[in-house]
This record gives C-alpha cells, sequence and structure tokens, in this order.
C-alpha cells in the first residue's frame, strides 16, 4: 500500500478573470509515475506549478509530503529542497558553463561541497549524453541537448518528488525511449514522478495512473489500460480518439 505523496483539495487559480484550476481533488500515490494528459488548454502545466509554489491559488488544502503549500516561505523551502522540477522551457543558466548549470543547484539546494557536485553532475551528464558539452554554453547547444541537461541537472539533486511539464518535447525518438527508462528508473529507486506530457505513447508506456484533464479540471483517472482501451467519460474517448489516429 502507498503513501499519499502529494494531497490536493479543491484548488482555484485565476489568471484575471479567468478560472484556470477547478474543484481539483487529487491524490498522488508516492513511488509511482502519475501521468497527466489532455487537449490544450486544459492547464495541466498550470496544476503541477501549483504543487510546487511556482503558481500562487486558492485552496481547502494543497500538501505534499505532509508539507503546506501556501504563502510560508520557511515551510516552501523545505518543500523545494525535496521537490524538484524539469521545465517545458529548460530554465539553464545562459552565462554558466553546462557543468556548472549541474553543480550549483546541487551546491545552493543540497549542501553538498563541489567536488561531490561535480561527481554527481558529470555521472548525470553522462548518463543523458551529454557530458562531451560541459564545458559548453547553453546557447551553444540545441533545444533537445538543453533538455537533456536540464534532465540531468535534475536528476543530480535526488530528490524525493520530480515534476517534469512536457520533459519529450525538443526530443528525438531514441531520447525519448531513454527518458521513458530514466523515470521507470526513478520510480524503481522510490521516487514519485508527477509528469505532463502530450506523447501518449510516453505516457502508456511510463504510467502507472493517468489523469486527463480539460478546462482546468480533471475529467477522468485511472490505469493506462483503462484510460486507453476502455475510457469512460466521453471527452476522455473523443481525446483518446484524436492522438490514437
Amino acid at each position: 500500500m502507498h503513501e499519499t505523496a502529494i494531497s490536493i483539495k479543491a484548488p482555484h487559480k485565476y489568471f484575471g478573470d479567468f478560472r484556470a484550476l477547478k474543484d481539483i481533488n487529487l491524490q498522488v500515490p508516492e513511488k509511482q509515475i502519475t501521468v497527466i494528459c489532455g487537449p490544450l488548454r486544459s492547464n495541466k502545466s498550470t496544476l503541477i506549478r501549483c504543487i510546487n509554489g511556482l503558481e500562487s491559488f486558492r485552496s481547502d488544502k494543497l500538501d505534499v509530503l505532509g508539507l503546506s503549500v501556501g504563502d510560508d516561505t520557511k515551510i516552501m523551502d523545505q518543500v523545494r529542497k525535496r521537490v524538484g522540477m524539469v521545465f517545458q522551457s529548460f530554465n539553464l543558466f545562459p552565462h554558466m558553463t553546462i557543468l556548472e548549470n549541474c553543480v550549483l543547484p546541487q551546491i545552493r539546494a543540497r549542501g553538498r561541497d563541489r567536488a561531490a557536485a561535480t561527481v554527481e553532475a558529470t555521472e548525470q551528464l553522462k548518463k543523458m549524453r551529454v557530458e562531451i558539452h560541459a564545458d559548453k554554453y547553453p546557447d551553444q547547444l540545441s533545444g533537445g541537448q538543453q533538455q537533456r541537461v536540464a534532465l540531468a541537472r535534475a536528476l543530480a539533486l535526488k530528490l524525493e518528488i520530480m515534476l517534469f511539464d512536457e520533459p519529450t518535447s525538443a526530443l528525438d525518438p531514441e531520447m525519448i525511449s531513454e527518458v521513458r527508462d530514466v523515470m521507470q528508473d526513478l520510480a524503481r529507486a522510490d521516487m514519485t514522478i508527477v509528469c505532463v506530457t502530450h506523447e501518449m505513447g510516453f505516457a502508456k508506456a511510463v504510467a502507472d495512473w493517468v489523469i486527463l484533464m480539460a478546462q482546468g479540471e480533471i475529467v477522468e483517472e485511472g490505469t493506462p489500460e483503462q484510460m486507453f482501451s476502455n475510457p469512460k467519460h466521453q471527452i476522455t474517448k473523443e481525446f483518446m480518439a484524436v492522438v490514437n489516429e
């Protein structure tokens, strides 16, 4: 029986008068891969940014690893030391080398000494097959290479929960397969993963649990077998029919 890593009860998120999230009630079990999918403008990325406190929200409750996500800066510091995120836009520091991009977060967030952080960063860059670019700067790399660096940087932190926002969006098919293998290895190593993706083949391959969102709400959730082979909700049926064409 898995404990709950993330508990979300009815967050409401507005951008001006636009209501982006509506009555989300979700329990994310620890040590599993939960995939969030859905059509454009379903605000999937907004939801996971709320989990990490990167978006403010109104909520009855949003707990991560037993810590209440909100305005308390001390608690949020604790959350961010245990929860990492790989952004769709990479968010690499342009003035730092690839190696330093992976070393500095370990020093700042985990308190590692530089030598140990460098060893860990090199190992993860090698795993993502970008170690030969360690001395380059982000603008010297392709989008796919930058995405792999962002993955390496996150993995080097050895966190308890990892949030992925479209981690395969800039990758070729071979690297998508490698990212899938990395995620499955992380789950086997007891990491909790929440992943937003539009790649349904990827979702079907990695997910323990699939959530479909539309217009800021959870429409349906279930096992990959249920969601891909026997969806119940009409929106889910229509979405799966389109992505499976």
